[in-house]
């Protein structure tokens, strides 16, 4: 497995420069990043502009990391009902841009009409998947936790089983499963088949009244699901996700360190 960092929370949210951000990555160990779909406040994936796109990819490139994912941030559900530019195409065709191979979405909130809501979603993430697989690309369910209509890991079973194209994905989330008081142990066997992509954050407390922490500051095993994530066989990226509470200089190294230590521990490193 694979180490990498998403900068969403430093470059987009705290507006820190690209080259910093990247070169502190790079310093401190990871091999790649993760990066926004949507460039500051924008939401439209389609808007990031050329110059900043450019800018991402040299940069990668002169610190030696790979850009290995995009990450859109609107709920799917919510931008299907209002009208919000949620752009998964747009989103894959940044990704071409990057050279990522991964887009992920999140689905959005429970919706007042659940099963209206859920077969607007799945046609269209079958449109969405249908493009990404033409430009060789995947789009993954980003979370599955309590709090929106795919609450269980049964559920995002059945959206996978629904939306029934090889270029829809998971990107998998320990975290918000254990939030959402999932047994990883029994809810991870069922979206392994599908993992292309892993995002890490940790937590205190409980739903609704918890807490994101950087990994090592939390309750999260990492142990745990890294080492059903080898167990399965999976080779791809283990992210740090963290917030703009964190600070870059805490979240980059403590993050790193849990992991590498974490996946030593399985076996992994």
């Amino acid at each position: 497995m694979k180490l990498g960092f998403y900068t969403y929370s430093y470059i987009d949210r705290l507006k820190m420069g690209i080259e910093p951000v990247l070169e502190a990555v790079a310093a401190t160990g990871y091999a790649g990043v993760d990066v926004s779909a949507t460039w500051h406040d924008d939401l439209d994936p389609a808007l990031m502009p050329s110059a900043a796109r450019d800018l991402y990819v040299r940069t990668a490139h002169r610190f030696g990391l790979e850009i290995e994912a995009v990450i859109t941030h609107l709920g799917l559900v919510q931008a299907l009902r209002t009208g919000l530019p949620i752009n998964l195409e747009g989103a894959v065709a940044l990704a071409r841009h990057l050279g990522a191979r991964v887009v992920t979405f999140h689905i959005g909130q429970a919706d007042e009409q659940p099963e209206e809501a859920w077969g607007q979603a799945v046609d269209y993430l079958r449109r969405a998947c249908a493009y990404a697989g033409r430009h060789d690309r995947v789009i993954a369910l980003d979370g599955v936790w309590v709090a929106s209509l795919v609450p269980t890991a049964e559920a995002a079973f059945r959206l996978a089983r629904d939306v029934d194209l090889p270029h829809f994905k998971h990107n998998y989330d320990p975290c918000y499963l254990a939030l959402s008081d999932q047994d990883l142990t029994q809810a991870t066997p069922l979206l392994l088949p599908a993992t292309v992509h892993v995002h890490v954050k940790d937590y205190t407390g409980r739903y609704p009244d918890f807490q994101h922490r950087i990994p090592g500051e939390g309750v999260l095993d990492h142990a745990l699901y890294l080492g059903l994530l080898q167990a399965s066989g999976y080779e791809g990226y283990t992210v740090n996700e963290c917030f703009i509470d964190a600070p870059l200089e805490r979240a980059c190294p403590l993050g790193f360190r849990t992991l590498s230590d974490a996946l030593r521990k399985v076996g992994s490193a």
